[in-house]
């Protein structure tokens, strides 16, 4: 995979941000900025960076992104035939399960206050749900 092909992953998969925002923090148009990310246009270390701080990753993450997923799809879709079944050594301690159990809860709660948030803005608009 490419540096722009990484790029656009990040952007559209882990951020949601649109084309038009990054190219508007670079001070670029939206043309430029997608000859950026359809590997047309060359792109500096410079400007590297400058997409990663707006991306909230280090280029070192983006270089390496597409290989990172490669890398983590293979580890959950291995040749041990676990069909997408992670999974985890407890011989090691409790504290292992400890700190998943809690990483459930925040995540739940998040998601919890995230739902909230969602409905009161859909009250706020006026719109049923």
């Amino acid at each position: 995979m490419r540096i722009g092909d990484n790029i656009r992953e990040i952007r559209e998969f882990e951020k949601n941000y649109k084309r038009s925002y990054v190219a508007e923090k670079l001070n670029i148009t939206t043309r430029a900025y997608a000859n950026i990310e359809n590997n047309i246009a060359d792109i500096t270390l410079k400007r590297l960076e400058e997409i990663a701080e707006i991306l909230g990753c280090g280029a070192l993450e983006i270089l390496t992104y597409g290989q990172k997923k490669k890398e983590f799809y293979q580890s959950i879709h291995n040749n041990e035939g676990n069909r997408g079944i992670i999974k985890i050594d407890q011989s090691g301690s409790e504290s292992t399960l400890k700190i998943i159990c809690e990483l459930q809860k925040e995540l739940i709660e998040s998601e919890r206050k995230r739902i909230s948030l969602l409905e009161a803005l859909l009250k706020e608009n006026d719109i049923d749900f």
